[in-house]
């Protein structure tokens, strides 16, 4: 029997398969676990300054300077807020979705044209899910034309691409408009306002009951300044719609007619680029307003007021009121939050993420250290996409204002043998 021979290559690999059985992970995780783990994305990020402590991975980010901070902690109402004539109103962070003033904001009221604002987020939601297109030709009927109010006189069987019905919507408060939209969308209005309080329900848009589509007055259509907030506050995240709402004046049936917008704030505001106005004889003069600078948008909800002007003179003071006291300070975006060590993984770290971003409103006079303390647990493969594997403390001024759950952003799948040896080559061939 002829003897086996060995080679270095053959011991080099007996000594790999050897260490593969006798640790779980790879030399390079194990170092890192060893030293403290820490990634680039979190270290990287403008603002933040990145501390290790522990072994079970909780880390800590120290913001820069910023001040003030949203629902707990320092109260945020010591800024007084201007005189608001309007019987009903909200102000709000977009972003954060912190509310710095209200005024008889759950009285339920007749919504006038801001109803739009609803017809405009399932039209647009349509489109961006790929459901309809801008293209589509939209023609309208019989029920559109008998429309009174605010229109565009489409006439029986008039068609045009669903982009054109939108801006008659968004920038001439067309009633015949928004019929139009929402009988090709739903193939009736009657269908189309099922699924109006149908979203408004999955919006937490509690006292609110839509009847139609356009906003003209009628038993059972009613809202609040708060569910108008909420309302407006998504809308502004679907795309396009600001797009449409930013308009003062454009175009329109190929240049026969012109629409202007009703909301001035669009022409004479710095900023300002949404979102609908209203005014019926039960409703008063409403708007809802939105306009952003720099990284903070805020939104203005006015209700019942006796003139356009009073409307307009209050949305503006309390916009006014928000860019010279508040900002927003993005504490989560889209990008990872950080990275997590993954033991007996294909791969070695998943990255980090929160399910949705988080951000707080700020006093811009009172500064305060904003901190994030990332507290990772021990991650073991099998990874599911979404799975928990930690949580985010945010503190301003050490005082706890939120906990957000941390997940894996993508799975990772357990190490086979085959794994094991890939990585102790590798490591072998850059160093130990």
């Amino acid at each position: 029997m002829t003897p086996y021979k060995t080679t270095p290559w053959t011991k080099v690999l007996s000594l790999f398969l050897f260490f593969s059985l006798l640790y779980p992970v790879s030399p390079l995780a194990h170092a890192a676990s060893q030293a403290g783990f820490a990634s680039a994305h979190t270290a990287g990020q403008a603002g933040f300054t990145l501390a290790y402590a522990g072994a079970q991975g909780s880390l800590l980010f120290a913001g820069g300077q910023a001040s003030g901070l949203t629902q707990a902690g320092p109260d945020l109402s010591g800024v007084a807020p201007p005189r608001v004539d309007s019987p009903s109103c909200v102000v709000l962070d977009a972003t954060s979705g912190t509310v710095l003033f209200e005024k008889d904001a759950h009285t339920k009221r007749a919504p006038a044209s801001m109803t739009k604002i609803m017809t405009l987020v399932l039209a647009l939601e349509d489109v961006n899910a790929g459901v309809v297109s801008l293209l589509d030709e939209a023609a309208a009927s019989e029920n559109a034309w008998e429309m009174g109010g605010t229109e565009v006189w489409a006439e029986p069987g008039e068609s045009m691409p669903l982009d054109e019905w939108l801006k008659a919507v968004a920038v001439g408060s067309a009633n015949d408009g928004a019929v139009i939209v929402a009988e090709f969308i739903s193939g009736t209005e009657a269908n189309f306002v099922e699924r109006m309080n149908a979203r408004a329900r999955e919006l937490g848009m509690t006292d609110t009951n839509f009847k139609n589509s356009h906003g003209l007055d009628e038993e059972g259509h009613y809202t609040t300044a708060m569910d108008m907030a909420i309302l407006s506050r998504h809308a502004v995240t679907v795309p396009h719609l600001l797009d449409y709402t930013r308009i003062y004046q454009t175009p329109f049936r190929g240049g026969k007619n012109e629409l202007t917008n009703f909301n001035k704030l669009v022409y004479l505001y710095e900023g300002a680029d949404g979102l609908k106005t209203g005014m019926t004889s039960q409703s008063g003069y409403c708007l809802s307003a939105t306009a952003q600078r720099g990284d903070s948008r805020f939104i203005v909800v006015v209700m019942g007021a006796e003139t356009p002007d009073q409307r307009l003179n209050d949305a503006w003071r309390l916009l006014d009121w928000c860019f010279a006291n508040f900002k927003t300070v993005r504490v989560v975006g889209a990008q990872p939050v950080c990275q997590a060590r993954v033991y007996k993984g294909k791969h070695d770290v998943v990255d980090v993420i929160t399910p949705e971003p988080y951000a707080v409103t700020v006093l811009k006079q009172r500064p305060g250290e904003v901190k994030r303390i990332i507290k990772l647990e021990k991650v073991t493969a099998p990874v599911k996409e979404g799975e928990p594997v930690g949580e985010m403390v945010v503190e301003i001024d050490g005082e706890t204002v939120a906990s957000l759950p941390l997940v894996a952003r993508s799975e990772v799948e357990r190490a086979g043998f085959m794994d094991y040896v890939k990585k102790y080559l590798r490591s072998f061939m850059v160093g130990r």
